[in-house]
């Protein structure tokens, strides 16, 4: 036999055999099935928490007086319901102004506006006093006078400070002008009054966003003055006549 040559046999037998060759390809094909069904459910759960942040609510921050943040709506660490309740509407500012747009929109009107105005304010009531109130204004036949004798009220805030040692309640000073005209005749109510104003916090919501209701409210004059105005008319000669109509 010449050198360097491999006997037949010899070089068969050195083959690798054909379930070895098999293996092999069977083994990469299931590391590839498996990486394939990995990166798949990577990729779904990925889609799932792309979807749960996309309908998440909006986080919204404030800011507490002494300057400490806080989530709306969301209680803090360690407290319960109530204490998540009671720290609802807390913010002095937020309060005051709830205060005086209710004034606003319960205080100024005209024989034309009344009602859309009524309904805004009243609306910003507990129920109890709401019912209270409109069976007063139906027993006072307020609403009545108020066309008949064309009533508009203007009212102008002077102070507002809140109750020592009552929580949500406050005190308003303003100055309310009542209008009426009877018979051509036009009379001026000028009223100083202080108004006693308590909040109540509630949850926030779509009906109430504000997350606040008023529980308690007052009038009492501390000043009022009457002026009759009536119409002039001048006489052919130029001589001014008072004259009531």
């Amino acid at each position: 036999m010449k050198s360097g040559v491999v006997p037949a046999d010899k070089a068969i037998a050195e083959r690798p055999k054909y379930y070895e060759e098999n293996g092999a390809l069977l083994a990469n094909a299931n590391r590839a099935w498996l990486l394939a069904l990995a990166s798949s459910a990577i990729a779904v759960v990925a889609i799932i928490f792309a979807i749960l942040v996309r309908i998440q609510p909006p986080t919204f921050i404030g800011i507490r007086q002494n300057g400490d943040p806080f989530v709306l709506g969301k209680p803090a660490k360690g407290s319960n319901a109530a204490t998540a309740l009671a720290a609802t509407g807390t913010d002095e500012f937020l309060n005051e102004a709830f205060v005086k747009r209710f004034l606003d929109e319960y205080l100024n009107y005209s024989a034309a506006d009344v009602d859309d105005r009524w309904y805004r304010s009243l609306n910003m009531m507990t129920r109890n006093l709401r019912d209270s109130t409109l069976k007063k204004m139906k027993d006072d036949n307020t609403r009545g006078k108020i066309d008949s004798e064309h009533i508009e009220s203007e009212f102008h805030l002077r102070d507002i400070s809140p109750v020592p040692g009552a929580q949500h309640t406050y005190l308003v000073y303003g100055v309310k002008d009542v209008h009426h005209l009877v018979n051509g005749n036009e009379t001026t109510d000028h009223f100083v009054n202080e108004y006693r104003v308590r909040l109540i916090p509630d949850d926030r919501s779509e009906v109430n966003p504000d997350g606040l209701w008023i529980a308690e409210y007052s009038e009492r004059p501390i000043d009022a003055g009457r002026t009759d105005q009536t119409s002039t008319t001048q006489s052919g000669d130029g001589a001014g006549n008072g004259g009531g109509q």
